[in-house]
């Protein structure tokens, strides 16, 4: 199957919104703290912990649903 075929696999639909990918790697860019981006996001710790491990897959996860 092509890559772009709506049959493909991609995975779990990310539980994060772009804006709020992009407000969670600016926070952890200004050097704050899970809790901090957890509470003022309203993600979970576990997915802002998630997104600072690998930044690069939660961006390509997004590109690929679209997000």
């Amino acid at each position: 199957m092509a890559r772009n075929d709506p049959r493909t696999y991609k995975g779990r639909k990310p539980s994060y919104t772009r804006a709020q990918f992009d407000k969670v790697v600016a926070m952890l860019n200004a050097g704050e703290g899970a809790s901090a981006i957890s509470a003022d996001t309203g993600l979970t710790r576990q997915s802002i912990l998630r997104i600072r491990q690998d930044r690069a897959g939660a961006e390509k996860a997004l590109a690929l649903w679209g997000l």
